[in-house]
């Protein structure tokens, strides 16, 4: 049975205290639905994205992976665009019309667009039968301005490059994580950072995708 988951200043004090124990917790989960498991093991790094020439996706997907790349300091995972979507760990394509190209707009954010990330699991339920497949989507109900539109994709092209990463549940946290949904921020938080880290030292249960 296939198995589809949609995916400042301190001053100096002359005092002695004990030292701080970081904080490694997670701020929230990413298991999938079943408590199931998932990252890219290493034998798999790069990971190797491929994303629709059209339009600003590339440049997207690409800032996106930078992002992701930052929060985990020692190698636990990498990414690399690819020109051949037969070759790709992750596909990213736009689900129908395709915004034009303009600076992002920096005021409040707005849902002008949405994505979706989806990975199909083999017949053994243990691994991925194949590529995840991203869409994203331009929202057409309300009339944003081009601004508007590429900010809310380069949000929601990290959010779901965060999924394609393992991070398969959302973050409660709208005003601070990447990882909520709609994202309201422009790159990962401190709590996306410990989170991904969380799961990049965590044993997976499933596992990726053959090449």
């Amino acid at each position: 049975m296939k198995r589809l988951l949609a995916i400042g200043t301190a001053a100096l004090a002359l005092a002695c205290f004990e030292p701080m124990v970081p904080n490694h917790d997670p701020t929230y989960p990413f298991t999938d639905q079943f408590g199931d498991v998932f990252h890219w093991p290493a034998n798999r790094l790069p990971v190797r994205f491929y994303a629709e020439p059209r339009g600003t996706l590339p440049a997207l997907v690409s800032a996106a992976v930078d992002a992701w790349q930052r929060q985990l300091l020692y190698g636990e995972f990498s990414g690399t665009m690819v020109s051949d979507s037969t070759r790709a760990d992750v596909i990213v394509r736009w689900a129908d019309s395709v915004p034009p190209d303009a600076p992002p707009d920096n005021g409040p954010p707005v849902k002008a667009c949405g994505g979706v990330t989806q990975g199909v699991l083999d017949t053994s339920g243990t691994a991925f039968a194949g590529p995840f497949e991203t869409q994203i989507q331009i929202l057409t109900g309300t009339v944003f301005s081009a601004g508007q539109v590429q900010a809310c994709v380069a949000r929601t092209t990290i959010h779901e490059m965060g999924h394609a990463l393992g991070l398969f549940q959302e973050s409660p946290d709208s005003l601070r994580d990447i990882m909520a949904a709609p994202p309201r921020v422009n790159q990962p938080s401190d709590g996306d950072r410990r989170t991904v880290e969380a799961l990049y030292h965590t044993t997976p249960t499933l596992g990726p995708p053959p090449r």
